[in-house]
């Protein structure tokens, strides 16, 4: 009895190990099963791959897939319903997809489309049109539809082959009409079997069963270049630590050879403060200097060692503490709760009103801030208490408290490049704010610090969001697999812990905007100073940069400017030259205009008119001339009877005599008026201040520039749009790139003020194409190097065009600021406008910048970006 309950029990035993074994089985064959391949009956596909490579750094591969099923196959009428319906998914994954797509590294993850297969019904079939394209910008194999580009490691022709199989079971026994390969200009060097019709640029093969077509082509040259870049990152990030290096020595040349204040001295042989004493130096004139000196160590020291250590592949917390102990190294230099010497002294009414604002701001943006980051960590580490999906929190804690680890030394990062920023400004006198921020240092470094906490966790969450991006793109129709959530859980870590180096690269490519505020700061303390001493001859030492300033002015244009160009074949081989180019295209441009500008003309009669008193007689001459030729217009036409044009003609005579007392002749030539003279010298008294009220000027009309150039490079159309969101940095990126073009406005209208007074032109538009032409003789360099090379030209143009515009609109607002004394004389500032530039010269601007506009708007229809096929 008892053995035949133990034979029982042993068959049992056989029959639950031979099901389990069976069951595996069962399960890979249900998804043919599911995909009912009998009914599918044999199919028409049709197969075609194109190449783009003509103005692009990387090329650029189509697929078009075409699939025509009957009618009878029952999830034909699935491929109707919306593309989230679980039966939609089903039926384009019989069709689609024969590879397993929720791997932690995807197998689709080079695959890119546009919108969801498109779907038609025509008589009893259906036909399914498949559109995916891929850039090939890294080696290794790059499969997208039916096809896979095989890239080597070694610069060697490209293998691009047709794999039958990574489309669905449903199209197993398909009938293989057309397969076709446009070279798009790319040389093809073998191809098997031989095509039923091929020419130079076409291969077409007709067959019935599945071809095994593959056909090795040679990339171009650019393509080469830069792929040989992207394989090799330790030879571009040595050319980007040139690029910070070079950087930092010009910078440090500049204020090397300013020597303090040489230009704020009295006699010809002072010659400022040594740079041998600058380190011992005490003088508050030294401070700025010492500190931008530190910066450009600091600068080019850190770019050397984010260049040469080699970034990890997971999280390393070697690597995390190290970028924190930098970080905080950065904020201990910077110091940015020492008080500033000049806040001693008791309090005015104006400033305790200002020190009570400042501080229920700064307790306003703590609160704020601290309730944005108790929100943002909830919903990084809790989604469903936010209400999102619980997708979106980190797969295990090991991974949440890798990336807080991150977030910190981020954090720390932007607190430093903030620490140095606040101390440029404040040793430079740049803010008015500098007695609320020592009265009250821990509020304000606490606002701060909330604020920046905010700016990192959003930084994390445009991180978290674009990989989720990518994650669906890659697994497109594979949610329903087994074991999705588990692989997407893996593949989210793997991610998530590559933050912190991201996010470390991003914030120090920016730190070029710390260079510009301490260029800024130091020509803003130069010229304070120089206010303060006794010159022989104020007016000339006012009128344009000297030496040393003009070599500030200039460094901080080139790096404004130079971190705009395009990249060369997708290299940064040449970034630091660029940076050269610029400052030498600059002097070049005030070399050769200074001896057509109006001031050379008049041999230098410009005594008194650094102050506003000396300029009144001469903007009551200037309005006066303007007045006379309104009179001379109404004589010509009758409308003036009491006045004839010789009387007027002698008053205007006269007015050429517009230095009486230091003039006993005409002092101006022929072709210069008083007007000329005014506007020439522009609104303010130094060549510093008009600086600065361009900069304003271009900042304020450089807004709709930055949108449009954002728009170009990132949102143009849905393409763009989509290549922009798969980026780890999208949103940030968004936003440094309106911020870093509204510098560069800023910048290129403070060169353009500094230099007013000795660019030629009697109006402002001249000068703005003058000062645009230093900007574009670089640019033209790279397009033309682009050109040649067939790569990218990005929007170098469309930049061109719109600095042109900038910079006319800014030269335009100086003019009006020159004669703003003016305006309770007329009822609105088209009307003062109309009287600064008389009716026919304004229409010639006018043309002028409508023709700008028009050309800007064509450039946006053609060139605004690279040729983004559908």
């Amino acid at each position: 009895m008892a053995a035949n309950r133990w034979w029982r029990w042993q068959a049992l035993l056989i029959v639950m190990v031979a099901w389990w074994g069976l069951w595996p089985t069962e399960v890979r064959a249900a998804a043919p099963d599911s995909c009912k391949v009998g009914e599918a009956g044999t199919p028409e596909v049709e197969a075609a791959i194109r190449f783009f490579h003509h103005g692009q750094t990387f090329v650029q591969a189509q697929a078009t897939t075409t699939i025509t099923v009957q009618n009878s196959w029952s999830p034909t009428e699935k491929l109707t319903l919306g593309g989230k319906s679980k039966g939609y998914r089903n039926a384009m994954r019989c069709l689609l997809r024969g590879k397993k797509s929720a791997e932690p590294t995807p197998y689709w993850k080079d695959e890119w489309r546009l919108h969801g297969p498109e779907v038609t019904e025509k008589d009893d079939r259906t036909t399914v049109q498949y559109k995916a394209f891929a850039l090939i910008e890294h080696s290794g194999d790059i499969a997208f539809g039916p096809w896979i580009i095989n890239v080597p490691k070694k610069n060697a022709s490209w293998n691009v082959s047709l794999h039958p199989e990574n489309l669905g079971p449903a199209v197993k026994n398909a009938q293989w009409k057309r397969v076709e390969i446009r070279l798009g200009g790319l040389d093809a060097r073998r191809a098997s079997p031989g095509a039923s019709r091929a020419d130079e640029d076409t291969r077409v093969w007709s067959t019935e069963q599945p071809p095994n077509v593959s056909i090795d082509v040679l990339p171009p040259w650019h393509a080469f270049f830069a792929l040989s870049s992207a394989r090799q990152p330790t030879w571009s990030r040595l050319c980007i630590a040139l690029w910070w290096v070079c950087g930092s020595v010009v910078f440090a040349l500049a204020v090397f050879r300013a020597r303090l204040d040489p230009a704020a001295a009295p006699g010809p042989k002072a010659q400022g403060i040594k740079w041998r004493v600058l380190a011992i130096s005490k003088d508050p004139q030294a401070r700025p200097a010492k500190a931008a000196l530190r910066w450009a160590g600091l600068s080019a020291g850190l770019g050397v060692a984010l260049a040469l250590i080699r970034q990890p592949e997971t999280f390393s917390l070697w690597h995390t503490l190290a970028g924190a102990a930098a970080a905080v190294v950065l904020i201990s230099v910077a110091r940015p709760w020492l008080p500033h010497t000049s806040s001693d002294g008791p309090n005015t009414e104006a400033e305790k009103v200002h020190l009570q604002r400042g501080r229920a701001l700064a307790r306003t943006v703590i609160l704020t801030a601290l309730l944005l980051v108790a929100l943002g960590l909830l919903a990084l580490l809790d989604p469903e208490l936010v209400y999102m999906p619980k997708e979106l929190a980190p797969p295990n804690t090991r991974v949440t408290w890798q990336v807080l680890s991150q977030l910190a030394m981020l954090w720390l990062w932007l607190a430093a490049m903030a620490a140095w920023a606040w101390r440029f400004a404040r040793e430079g006198e740049l803010v008015p704010w500098s007695r609320t921020w020592d009265q009250a240092r821990a509020r304000c470094i606490g606002a701060v610090g909330a604020a920046l906490a905010v700016v990192a966790l959003v930084m994390l969450i445009s991180y978290r969001w674009s990989v989720d991006l990518n994650w669906q793109r890659a697994t497109w129709l594979g949610d329903d697999e087994p074991g999705y959530h588990s692989t997407h859980d893996e593949s989210l870590g793997l991610y998530l812990v590559k933050f912190g180096p991201v996010g470390l690269s991003w914030a120090y490519a920016y730190t070029w905007v710390l260079t510009i505020i301490a260029l800024v700061a130091l020509l803003n303390i130069r010229a304070k100073s120089a206010q303060e001493q006794v010159y022989r001859n104020p007016d000339k030492a006012f009128m344009e940069p000297r030496r040393n300033d003009m070599r500030l002015t200039a460094v901080v244009f080139a790096i404004a400017a130079a971190t705009r160009v395009s990249l060369v074949a997708g290299s940064s081989v040449l970034l630091f030259v660029w940076l050269l180019l610029n400052i030498a295209s600059l002097y070049a441009v005030v070399a050769v205009g200074r001896r057509w500008s109006v001031l050379h003309q008049t041999s230098g009669a410009i005594e008194g008119l650094s102050t506003k008193q000396g300029r009144e007689p001469l903007l009551e001459k200037a309005h006066r001339y303007r007045t006379l030729h309104q009179k001379l217009r109404l004589v010509d036409q009758g409308h003036e009877e009491k006045t004839t044009r010789d009387e007027v003609e002698d008053e205007l005579r006269k007015l050429r005599h517009w230095r009486p007392a230091g003039c006993d002749h005409d002092c101006l030539p022929d072709q210069v008026s008083v007007v000329d003279v005014a506007l020439t010298w522009g609104p303010e008294d130094t060549w510093w201040k008009n600086a600065r009220h361009a900069a304003r000027l271009a900042f304020f009309f450089g807004i709709p520039a930055s949108i449009v150039i954002v728009w170009a490079n990132n949102l143009k159309d849905s393409k763009q749009l989509m290549l922009t969101s798969g980026r780890p940095t999208a949103l940030a990126e968004i936003v440094a790139t309106f911020l870093t073009w509204q510098i560069t406005w800023a910048g290129a209208g403070l060169a353009l003020g500094a230099l007013w007074r000795v660019l030629p032109g009697r109006r402002g538009p001249m000068r703005a194409v003058c000062m645009t032409g230093a900007y574009v003789i670089p640019i033209a360099v790279g397009a033309l190097i682009n050109r040649i090379t067939d790569s990218e030209l990005g929007t170098a143009v469309l930049s061109s065009s719109l600095m042109l515009i900038v910079l006319t609109l800014t030269s335009i607002g100086m003019d009006m600021a020159t004669f703003s004394g003016e305006k309770q004389l007329w009822p609105t500032r088209l009307s003062l406008l109309l009287s600064i530039y008389q009716m026919r010269t304004l229409s010639v601007q006018g043309a002028f910048l409508i023709g700008q506009l028009a050309l800007a708007a064509e450039i946006w229809n053609n060139l605004a970006g690279p040729p983004l096929k559908p």
